[in-house]
């Protein structure tokens, strides 16, 4: 039989290692479960007639009080998007044209493996305002890698 004699402050000394490395446990799993994917890209316009604001909260109605509309310096700066979902933001474009405009949007550079990019966009009639998404997606493989992409609204 082994007798061992420890001191309290050794014994609250061991407790607090083992604590700590429950912690960091925890905070590494986490961190390999999220991805925070930052791009601070452009949302181009091509099309003549096409102004946008970008960024604006879901379910905004689009109107001409909403705020400044604009075809150029348009950007989305950051994405945070956790592995195994996705993230959506938002625009309003306004189509100052005299006929409608069925929307065209494509990525444009490429992002990093298993996130992919859709968007949902519309017809905008002459005159008129419409709501449209982007979304990222990160499958539970994602990795980090090179964030320049773009997305063209036309």
């Amino acid at each position: 039989m082994k007798i061992i004699f420890e001191p309290k402050a050794y014994k609250i000394v061991k407790g607090t290692i083992l604590l700590i490395a429950v912690v960091m446990v925890a905070y590494v799993a986490y961190g390999a479960v999220n991805l925070s994917i930052s791009n601070s890209g452009s949302v181009v316009n091509v099309t003549t007639n096409l102004f946008a604001i970008v960024d604006v909260p879901q379910g905004t109605a689009c109107s001409a009080t909403t705020g400044t509309y604009l075809d150029t310096g348009l950007s989305i700066s950051t994405w945070s998007v956790q592995v195994g979902l996705s993230q959506t933001k938002y625009a309003c474009i306004e189509n100052t044209g005299t006929s409608a405009h069925t929307l065209t949007i494509a990525q444009t550079g490429s992002l990093p493996g298993g996130v992919t990019f859709s968007s949902q966009g519309g017809s905008v009639n002459p005159a008129g305002f419409l709501l449209i998404s982007f979304t990222l997606t990160a499958s539970t493989g994602a990795t980090t890698g090179p964030l320049n992409f773009g997305i063209t609204v036309s």
